[in-house]
């Protein structure tokens, strides 16, 4: 029987657990920072056992890989290294739905070494995004075409029916993620020219998008996207966009939440006997007795009735209670504050969004290829971005175990041999993209 190390216990694990205990019958040892947290995904099935483990204990993370057969980590992105360390000792493969950060390409060569395979950003967005895309290119080289452009985007969204708060927004993955992505500059190509978007204007031009059968959005850039033109074998002319969707207005508001700092995750504060109102007042230099609203709108240069100031309010940062934690950095009371208010009730669905468009010239004439995908939660299980991250991982990590992959040393999802078979059991899941062709 095999045996999988599943390191966390978060928002999307769950889908990936079930299938292993429930479709492939794997023994799984489930950790969380919170052993109750594990406890309860296992729910007392034959095989699972729920582990609690901090990645500062090392002899247990030890223990944990030597005895797995493929470890698969759910953890923080910035705690990857000491696992992928601990699988080259054991030769264990492991797989991750992160991004490829350098210190893990640096491991490329002594994963080979070992023999094993470090599988990164096969989750949805990386991942589903960039194999549908992987996908299309191939098919579009295979017919001798090239592609002009390539443009990508992914969402996490409440669906229609629960798009009711100001902020058109709830978590269906980690918070803070979401507020350190707000941090993160972008860049993409126009006709292989560098566009650079530093990360204070991350959000300052929005471009719309409407998807054909799902509706209208405002996108803002994803992350450095230049790399791809290596990934998937584009030429250097090529025009590349990754980009985020959001229910338009969400990116007036996060321009309004970064001039007042408060996605700030450096600096800690003390909270204690200090309201939500003298807590803004302190962003923007005001005295906390003052109408703490005005003064924001006025240093924000923005109307108090204007739709910004009223997510703001409505949020509750204006409000003259108590901080409800202690202590902690700027971006923990507005997390604090969004879980609050902005989380999934038990019968409300969310839905994942990942649509990729490419421009292609052929010998004899110019085609827009699309593949669509969209993703419902369901209601009182799992949620939509659940299911669109952990099971790409764990179709994948199931294939390792049966030999189906092949690749060594550190890989993203962009070869055949891994995009196609994960894509196909993916549809044979309900998780599938809706494609389109047409002649320009």
């Amino acid at each position: 029987m095999n045996k999988i190390a599943v390191l966390g216990s978060g928002f999307v694990t769950k889908p990936a657990v079930d299938y292993f205990l429930d479709k492939c019958g794997y023994e799984v040892t489930l950790t969380s920072i919170k052993k109750d947290e594990a406890e309860k995904l296992i729910n007392k099935r034959p095989g699972g056992k729920a582990v609690c483990w901090t990645i500062d204990q090392l002899d247990l993370l030890d223990k944990i890989v030597k005895e797995a057969d493929l470890v698969m980590s759910m953890i923080p992105p910035a705690l990857h290294i000491p696992v992928a360390k601990a699988c080259l000792k054991h030769k264990t493969n492991m797989v991750t739905t992160s991004y490829i950060s350098p210190q893990m390409d640096e491991l490329h060569a002594a994963a080979q070494e070992k023999d094993i395979l470090i599988l990164n950003e096969i989750g949805e967005d990386p991942g589903l995004d960039n194999m549908g895309a992987k996908q299309m290119i191939d098919e579009i080289n295979a017919l001798n075409g090239k592609v002009i452009s390539l443009t990508s985007y992914g969402a996490g969204l409440p669906s229609f029916e629960h798009n009711n708060n100001p902020f058109g927004y709830k978590f269906s993955w980690s918070p803070m993620g979401v507020i350190l992505a707000a941090k993160t500059p972008a860049v993409y190509l126009k006709n292989g020219e560098t566009i650079d978007v530093p990360a204070k204007e991350l959000f300052q031009n929005p471009g719309s998008v409407t998807l054909e059968g799902i509706g209208s959005f405002e996108t803002y850039p994803n992350r450095d996207c230049r790399g791809y033109v290596k990934h998937f074998g584009l030429d250097d002319d090529v025009s590349i966009y990754r980009g985020v969707l959001r229910f338009p207005g969400w990116c007036s508001t996060m321009n309004a939440m970064i001039a007042l700092n408060l996605v700030d995750n450096i600096q800690e504060k003390e909270f204690k006997e200090t309201s939500y109102a003298q807590f803004t007042a302190s962003l923007i230099g005001a005295d906390g007795r003052e109408d703490v609203l005005q003064k924001t709108a006025d240093f924000l240069k923005m109307e108090k009735d204007s739709n910004s100031i009223e997510k703001l309010k409505w949020l509750g940062l204006f409000d003259g209670t108590q901080i409800s934690i202690p202590r902690g950095t700027n971006a923990d009371v507005l997390v604090n504050l969004m879980l609050k208010k902005m989380s999934y009730g038990p019968d409300e669905k969310d839905m994942v969004i990942v649509a990729n468009e490419i421009i292609a010239q052929f010998p004899d004439h110019k085609e827009k290829r699309s593949g669509t995908m969209l993703v419902k939660g369901i209601p009182g299980g799992d949620s939509a971005m659940s299911r669109a991250v952990s099971l790409p991982a764990a179709i994948a990590s199931k294939l390792i175990l049966n030999g189906k992959i092949k690749a060594k040393g550190v890989h993203r999802p962009l070869s055949s041999e891994i995009y196609i078979p994960v894509l196909k059991e993916m549809k044979d899941l309900g998780l599938y993209f809706k494609r389109k062709a047409t002649k320009l």
